[in-house]
């Protein structure tokens, strides 16, 4: 009995060797990060301090109460790779568009929010 729970436990063990994960990041077009948007300060950062951090927005959107919201987009790629061992092997693609929207009232900032999107 105990050589077949060795017996079971090895194979086991070795068929954990047998799989393989690889997995690569990279950032395709970084405008802003985490640390920028935290600077930003509601009825306090201006529409110049915003230009001036992050550049021209890839979006304006201006609105009859005289209101506009900017949009910003960082765009990232994830590749992972899972394979057993002369079994099989799965790529999996990921993209990633994370899109600040900053809202201005009188050329002041009165909201900002992150939306994700995953393909």
């Amino acid at each position: 009995m105990i050589k077949k729970a060795m017996i079971l436990a090895m194979a086991f063990a070795l068929t954990g060797c047998l799989v393989t994960v690889d997995s690569d990041s990279r950032s395709v077009h970084r405008v802003w990060d985490e640390g920028e948007v935290s600077r930003i300060r509601l009825g306090n950062t201006d529409q110049n301090w915003i230009r001036n951090s992050f550049g021209e927005p890839m979006t304006k959107l201006s609105y009859a109460d005289g209101s506009e919201i900017w949009k910003y987009r960082n765009r990232s790629e994830k590749d992972t790779e899972v394979g057993v061992f002369l079994i099989f092997s799965v790529d999996v693609e990921e993209e990633r568009i994370d899109t600040l929207s900053i809202e201005f009232i009188d050329g002041v900032v009165s909201n900002y929010w992150v939306e994700q999107e995953r393909y």
